[in-house]
C-alpha cells in the first residue's frame, strides 16, 4: 500500500523523537509499504530549515532528500488536479502545507500517515 508521509512523521523518525508511534515506525520500516513524501513537506522543512526553525536535522534539505532514499520514498510533485482539490476543501485548516497534503492524499487516494488530527474531518485515511 502506497502512504502518504506528514511531514513531523519523517522529521520525528529522523531524530528517534519519543512521539513517533510504534505503528509509525512498523509503517516506515516495512516492506509491505511504498512511502510517499509530498515536495510539499521538501517545501516546509526548506523554509523552517531557513528560518532556523529545524537546526536539529542540518543546514540544507538535500540531506531530507538523502534520507528520503534511504527509506526508498518516491517524490510526489504537485500537479495541477491537486491545486483543483485543494480549491475544493472546507476550510477545517489553516496551515496551507497540511492543506496542501490533504488535497494530495485525496486526489491520489493515499492514506496519510500523521499524529495530526486537524486531518480527520477531511475524511482521508490516518494511520497512527
Amino acid at each position: 500500500m502506497r502512504v502518504l508521509v506528514d511531514t513531523h512523521i519523517f522529521l520525528w523518525a529522523l531524530i528517534h523523537d519519543h512521539r513517533l508511534s510504534t505503528k509509525s515506525k512498523q509503517i516506515l520500516r516495512s516492506n509491505e509499504h511504498q512511502l510517499v513524501f509530498s515536495l510539499v513537506s521538501l517545501w516546509e522543512i526548506a523554509i523552517k530549515i531557513k528560518t532556523g526553525k529545524l537546526n536539529t536535522i542540518g543546514s540544507s534539505v538535500s540531506y531530507i532528500r538523502d534520507e528520503m532514499d534511504a527509506y526508498g520514498m518516491e517524490l510526489l510533485p504537485i500537479r495541477y488536479e491537486h491545486i483543483l482539490q485543494l480549491e475544493s476543501l472546507p476550510h477545517h485548516h489553516g496551515d496551507p502545507f497540511d492543506r496542501l497534503l490533504i488535497a494530495q492524499a485525496v486526489t491520489e487516494f493515499l492514506p496519510v500517515l500523521t499524529a495530526d488530527k486537524a486531518f480527520k474531518p477531511y475524511g482521508v485515511k490516518l494511520l497512527w
